[in-house]
């Protein structure tokens, strides 16, 4: 999966506090837009009322939930970039104007989700990068056409499934039950259960 910000966010010092800025998340997502579609000929009109609104609603459940980064701050990264690809398809600020993908592939198929999907993706390998000493590779999966014909039909009954989906593309172990709760994920209980048996 082309993921067009990864190389710019790399460039951004402390991005974990700078995607936190409204204006910084709208200028990198309306580019990240441009760079995804625009390679397939595609444009796009995005809604900047449900753009903030999406980042408001993330921004809140970021506050409330970053006390778990102390717990597993690899696994909280991944929970916050799932958080925010769950707010981008349920507010969905993004229309295609114009063009259809000449010869739609596993990603293609679904060029908004597509756009979203990437700039969360870059949103958390660009983090990780930053904060850990080594991040994941992307998982195979990136490429099945099942995974994501199954994420499509899931997160438009339930777009926090999209959490549970970024995980599976980051490697780590998805919560499907309850994919809003950050103490429910398997990384999470696992060094929790760590921490009391010492």
């Amino acid at each position: 999966m082309h993921l067009p910000m990864l190389s710019e966010f790399n460039l951004e010092h402390d991005l974990k506090h700078r995607i936190r800025d409204m204006r910084f998340f709208e200028a990198s997502f309306r580019r990240n837009v441009t760079l995804t579609l625009g390679q397939l000929g595609l444009r796009s009109k995005t809604d900047q009322a449900r753009l903030r609104s999406s980042f408001l609603a993330w921004l809140e459940d970021f506050q409330s939930n970053r006390h778990f980064a102390e717990i597993d701050r690899r696994d909280f990264i991944c929970f916050s970039a799932g958080r925010m690809l769950a707010e981008l398809l349920r507010h969905d600020p993004l229309t295609l104007v114009a063009g259809l993908p000449a010869e739609p592939s596993t990603v293609e198929h679904w060029p908004t989700g597509s756009a979203y999907v990437s700039y969360c993706l870059g949103v958390a390998l660009s983090v990780m990068a930053q904060e850990l000493p080594s991040t994941p590779d992307l998982s195979d999966r990136v490429t099945d056409p099942r995974i994501w014909h199954s994420f499509r039909e899931n997160v438009h009954d339930n777009p926090d499934l999209a959490i549970p989906f970024l995980d599976l593309l980051l490697g780590q172990s998805p919560n499907w039950i309850e994919p809003r709760l950050a103490d429910k994920r398997p990384a999470m209980l696992a060094q929790s259960a760590r921490a009391l048996s010492h």
